[in-house]
Formats: structure tokens, sequence, C-alpha cells
């Protein structure tokens, strides 16, 4: 009797399957439509700056996805969501968004997409630690060797890329003094912007991390649709709210008036907080958790050929084995 029990489980593991196979396709596309949101975002911010490129971008974002929402909800936008709901996927977009891609789009102008997108993935064990204290979610012991093997890749990246500043400093002077001191004076200015650059990227993984959390409260019993929708909008507010303080609506009003910014950011807009969201929504109904974390974490080893090819970059070996080591890490972490 044994054997006829079995056969159930068997026959739905069969019918299963296929949808599983398509959850990792779509959380593999998630880290492809992400790669190319981030090289035409690094695009777009040396034309019209950090300010322009984050408020567009979710702009984009809000006219597609309420499009979106109308075919599969029959409404442009979710009505009767809670308030505390609210107030949780709002501080999700001012963390993940505002401030967040703040210091990720000025990461991208002083250090690249590439780096900037691997130091990002701190947000990752700070996820799980945070998770840990506040959610009580335990880690095992793949977890913190994959938290390990997370910081040290991060780590082997930034050392190979700070030497490879380095060496091209050193390259560039001649054989005179006064060459020397002037190229001495551009090797300590590459280093402070290299310095910053990190310092942005860490700090938008940190960012990254506390919107992963309160999206993780707010949008408990919310369809993902509505949820993203509503973190959009509010993260447009945010955005147009910063550039009044901070004086920089004439940025945006630039960006406007351009019409190659403009089809770059509508591009950027598909590809972010549109496409690769939800192919990452549907990865997670679809497949493990532990896979769809796994493969949408491919960005900052997908986007090294782009970046060799497309824009020209010197990529060192040791960069590459910190990609590597850090997403080995993120597959050991979510096992």
């Amino acid at each position: 009797m044994s054997g006829f029990v079995s056969l159930p489980p068997r026959a739905s593991f069969c019918y299963h399957a296929p949808m599983q196979r398509l959850g990792e396709l779509a959380a593999f596309g998630t880290s492809v439509s992400w790669t190319i949101g981030a090289l035409v975002m690094e695009r777009s911010v040396n034309r019209v700056g950090v300010m322009a490129v984050n408020t567009m971008k979710v702009a984009f974002a809000c006219v597609y996805l309420a499009v979106f929402a109308y075919f599969v909800n029959g409404q442009f936008f979710p009505l009767g969501v809670s308030g505390s709901a609210w107030f949780f996927i709002a501080a999700s977009a001012f963390f993940g968004f505002v401030i967040g891609d703040y210091f990720l789009f000025h990461a991208y102008a002083l250090i690249g997409s590439r780096l900037a997108m691997l130091l990002m993935s701190v947000s990752v064990p700070l996820t799980a630690i945070a998770a840990y204290f506040i959610f009580g979610e335990a880690m095992g012991t793949w977890a913190m060797a994959g938290m390990a093997l997370c910081v040290a890749g991060i780590a082997l990246t930034v050392l190979s890329g700070k030497s490879g500043a380095r060496d091209a400093g050193v390259k560039e002077t001649g054989g005179d003094t006064q060459t020397a001191c002037a190229a001495g004076n551009i090797g300590r200015s590459r280093s402070r912007r290299y310095a910053k650059g990190v310092a942005f990227g860490l700090l938008s993984g940190v960012c990254m991390a506390v919107a992963t959390l309160c999206t993780k409260r707010g949008a408990a019993g919310i369809d993902s649709v509505s949820a993203t929708q509503i973190r959009i909008l509010c993260a447009f507010i945010g955005f147009v709210a910063f550039a009044v303080l901070t004086r920089k609506t004439g940025e945006i009003r630039a960006a406007i008036v351009n019409p190659r910014a403009m089809g770059l950011l509508a591009i950027g807009g598909i590809f972010g907080p549109f496409i690769g969201v939800g192919l990452l929504l549907y990865a997670i109904q679809h497949a493990d958790a532990g896979v769809v974390s796994t493969l949408s974490s491919f960005p900052p080893v997908l986007i090294i050929p782009p970046s060799i090819l497309l824009l020209g970059k010197r990529v060192r070996p040791g960069e590459i084995a910190g990609a590597v080591v850090a997403v080995a890490g993120l597959a050991l972490l979510f096992a």
C-alpha cells in the first residue's frame, strides 16, 4: 500500500515542476532586467543628474503600473488599504527609493554601476541579521557562512578596484618631479572620489535592508501589484519633495525637455521598477525563496561583460573573483 500512497505527491510534483522552472527563469530574468536598468541609469545620470533620474524613473513606473493594475485588478489604483500598511510601505519607499537610490546613483557616477551594485548587496546579510532580531528568523550555519562569503567578496572587489585606480595613477606619471607631484594630487583626488563612492554604495545597501524590513511588515496581506503601486507613488512624492527642498527642480525640468534623456529614463523605468519587480514577485510565488534570492542576485556578475564591451571599462581579476565569491555567499545564505 505504501507504493500507492506515494503516487499523489509524485503526480503533484510533475504538475508543479514546470511552474517552478518558470519561477526560476523569472528570477534570472529579474537579474537580467536589473542589469539592463543599471546600465541605462548610469548613462542617464551622466546626462541629466541623479535627482532627475530618480524622479522621472519612478514617474514612468507609476504610469506603467497603473496601466498594468487596470488590466489585472480592474482599477488604476488600489483602494481600501489600511493606514498602517500605508505607513510602512511609505517608509519602505523613503528608505529604498528616495534615500537609498540617492546614494546608489551617486555611487554610479563615482565608481560605476558594476561596483556600486555589488556594494549594495551588503543589504542581504544586514537584512538577515535584522530579521533574526525583529521577526525571529533564525540563521543556520550555512547562513552564517554565506554572510562571511558576502563580506569577503565585497572586500576583495573593493580592494582590487582601489588597487587598480592607484596603478592607473602611477602609469600616467612622467619622470620629472613636477609631473610626479601633479600625478600625486590626481591620485589623492581619485582616492577620495573612490572612497566616497564606496561609502555611498554601502549606505545604499543599508537603506535597502531597512526598506526590505518595512516592506515585509507593511505589505502583509496586500496583493503585490497594489503594494508596489503604493511604494512607487510614495517614492515619487518623496523625490519631488526632496527636489523642492534642495532646489533641484530645475534639473528635473531640464531632463523633461531633453528627448534623449527622457528616452533613456523611459527604458530605465521599464526594466528597473516595473519589469524587474514584476518578474521577482512572480518568481517568489512559483519557486523556492532560496533559489529566487540566488538567481535574482546576479547583476554584479552579469554587469561585468557589458561594462567591458559597452562602456569600455577595465575589470581586474580580483574584482571578478570578488563578484563570484559574493554571489556564492548569497547562495549559501539562502540555501
